[in-house]
């Protein structure tokens, strides 16, 4: 019988905003339950006060404990498939390593994301911009030693994508990264599958960064922050029906057996929650 875990990580700390937290907590609400699926959450530390930068990276040594805490838990619960419900995105990088070393060469990623998350200490200093590299034995040296699988540039498909950055383009040509800007055409769900059939790869995860979406169509995202009119770096284009029939795409022609969602920043609720804190009504 096919074993399938579901694993909230609400991390926070590899993107440095502790509205990812509650991101975790909205998408465990939110994701359909199935109750074959055994549900475990990973305890993770609390905003308590501003993160410290340690060798380039944000709350370096805090991350790492997290990626080991989540890693061990999978390894005692041995599963088949793992969806895993973050936080920031990041909490990918202990499910798709153990799933890389139980499929191996029948296993390719699906990363569903605005960026291609290969940043090193070097360019960047939040983790959960570092995953990906991390995963090919790159990014973060701390972080990708962690990685007992670690991945080929050949096993992963960007979708999505737009525009990287001039240090990030550096980055993804060293590793060999194909990739095509989807700022105006998305990958279409027959290019996908044409990918899953020529690599052969019958295992398949997914990392499904919400930031993919349009925030014009999408409103919890990092690009959508009250307030804010400036970011660093480029919005997603997708819109919720891409994005279905792209997972719809892949599911007929490979096995998911690894879904990771990242990224939910409902700014709306949390500021609305911090509201309702200071009404006398509640205390």
């Amino acid at each position: 019988m096919t074993k399938t875990i579901r694993l909230k990580v609400p991390q926070w700390q590899g993107g440095n905003n502790p509205t990812y937290s509650l991101g975790a907590d909205l998408l465990s609400f939110l994701v359909p339950k199935n109750l074959e699926h055994k549900e475990i959450e990973v305890p993770i530390p609390k905003y308590d006060e501003p993160l410290l930068q340690e060798n380039g990276v944000t709350a370096q040594s805090i991350v790492a404990k997290n990626v080991d805490q989540t890693a061990r838990i999978i390894q005692e619960e041995n599963p088949d498939k793992i969806i895993t419900l973050g936080g920031d995105c990041l909490v990918s990088q202990a499910p798709f390593d153990y799933l890389h070393g139980k499929y191996g060469e029948q296993l390719g990623i699906i990363w569903l994301d605005a960026h291609p998350d290969i940043s090193t200490p070097d360019i960047f200093c939040n983790e959960h911009a570092m995953v990906l590299g991390n995963l090919l034995k790159d990014g973060d040296p701390v972080l990708a030693e962690k990685v007992q699988h670690p991945f080929a540039a050949k096993d992963v498909l960007y979708v999505g994508l737009q525009t990287p950055t001039l240090d990030e383009k550096v980055v993804l040509e060293r590793l060999g990264l194909e990739y095509q800007v989807q700022d105006q055409v998305r990958l279409s769900p027959k290019e996908i599958k044409a990918w899953l059939r020529k690599h052969q790869f019958t295992k398949v995860v997914v990392h499904f960064d919400l930031d993919v979406l349009d925030p014009n169509v999408f409103r919890m995202l990092y690009f959508s922050e009250p307030g804010v009119v400036e970011y660093s770096a480029e919005a997603g284009k997708m819109s919720l029906l891409e994005v279905k029939e792209t997972m719809q795409a892949i599911a007929e022609q490979s096995e998911i057996v690894g879904l990771t969602i990242a990224e939910l920043l409902p700014w709306d609720v949390e500021n609305l929650k911090n509201l309702l804190y200071d009404f006398e009504s509640f205390r």
